[in-house]
């Protein structure tokens, strides 16, 4: 669980930015799904690289989906708390940058 919520922080926020490891991922996603132009597209960037809650919920879906297909189990709450665990890092990390540039 742990692992999820911090990679799905680090991974959309900090690690995608410009200049960063994956600033060239969430660049090339942008540009190829424009997630301006629909919903559906917006919603779609989300889930890959645009939000940490999405993404987070996104790995712990099809990560519970792997398990159940292996006979252990379909876990609602590990989903929920990687979604909420990835939306308390994120919200803290704005609160952090609102902070430092005041």
């Amino acid at each position: 669980m742990i692992a999820i919520i911090l990679w799905a922080y680090l991974f959309c926020i900090p690690l995608s930015e410009p200049g960063q490891v994956f600033g060239w991922v969430k660049w090339l996603l942008h540009k190829e799904i424009r997630p301006d132009k629909s919903e559906g597209r917006e919603m779609l960037f989300n889930a890959l690289i645009g939000c940490p809650k999405c993404h987070a919920g996104q790995i712990a879906l099809w990560y519970q989906v792997w398990q159940a297909t292996h006979g252990r189990g379909f876990d609602i709450p590990f989903i929920l708390v990687c979604i909420g665990g990835a939306y308390a890092l994120s919200t803290w990390h704005q609160i952090v940058e609102k902070h430092l540039n005041k």
